[in-house]
């Protein structure tokens, strides 16, 4: 959120209902995302499989959010809040604070809604025939060094919400807090459900 062309806001996804900021929005071009942020928004599971649930979903999305969007981006939408093309963007602060110089970081406001939304978990992983698997949970077992891996979560601005004792290391102040994502919810594998999803999201992208 540019602070200079939006001095005032809600926390919430109904930012992207403002029409007052049409054509200075973008969402990320993620399907379980942006489904997830519709059905979050009107408290449904961001891993429902309930098709009127997921019809008001994507009606808010395509006919409320949709038209005042420049695009879907799940790339440059960092750049693009950078050069003050795009005043309110959804993705993933880090990417936006890289792009911003650090004195004009004040002007930024992260937030994450207050109705939550999706939420990921980021896994390290050795597959099945691995060459050399001790030396893989040597590694893995570095990072998780609670003094290294604060270096993790102040590179990326998180909070140690799973590793609590990085939090002793850390020397950045995160972009949130654990209490923020208390409404967040993991998205699950959906299966042959996920076509579902795909369904509505091919209608929100490519139609009119």
């Amino acid at each position: 959120m540019n602070l200079d062309r939006v001095p005032e806001f809600e926390k919430t996804w109904n930012i992207f209902g403002r029409k007052d900021l049409a054509g200075r929005m973008s969402m990320l071009d993620d399907m379980r995302e942006v489904m997830g942020d519709g059905l979050a928004h009107l408290g449904y599971s961001v891993n429902t499989t309930d098709m009127d649930e997921l019809r008001s979903a994507y009606e808010i999305i395509n006919n409320v959010w949709k038209p005042n969007l420049v695009k879907f981006d799940a790339e440059s939408f960092g750049k693009s809040f950078a050069t003050g093309d795009f005043w309110v963007v959804q993705g993933y602060a880090e990417v936006v604070y890289e792009e911003v110089p650090p004195e004009m970081h004040s002007k930024i406001a992260f937030f994450i809604p207050e109705e939550g939304g999706p939420m990921y978990i980021d896994s390290m992983c050795i597959p099945r025939g691995a060459k050399n698997p001790e030396l893989a949970h040597t590694f893995i077992n570095f990072i998780l060094r609670p003094e290294i891996y604060a270096e993790f979560l102040d590179t990326f601005g998180f909070p140690s919400t799973v590793h609590t004792e990085a939090a002793d290391f850390q020397k950045k102040i995160p972009y949130y807090q654990p209490e923020d994502i208390a409404n967040c919810e993991l998205k699950d594998d959906l299966g042959e459900n996920l076509e579902l999803y795909n369904d509505f999201w091919q209608r929100i992208r490519f139609t009119d």
